[in-house]
């Protein structure tokens, strides 16, 4: 089977599986509280953003010094 048919399939459960979820009030009510709930707070955003960024200019380093 090709890729594009796994693709094309994942994506189309996952909108039914959204369109589930969002038609029941009580469902889409707990969904809203795990996404709220999930986020990351404004310090600890730009925490992990930082930690991203050193880890991106430390690869980016590491393959300008060994590169020839």
């Amino acid at each position: 089977m090709r890729p594009t048919y796994w693709i094309l399939g994942l994506a189309t459960l996952s909108v039914v599986i959204g369109l589930f979820m969002s038609r029941d009030p009580e469902r889409a009510e707990r969904l809203s509280q795990m996404y709220r709930d999930a986020a990351l707070t404004g310090e600890t955003r730009q925490m992990v953003l930082m930690g991203l960024a050193i880890a991106i200019g430390g690869f980016i380093v590491y393959l300008t010094m060994t590169r020839r």
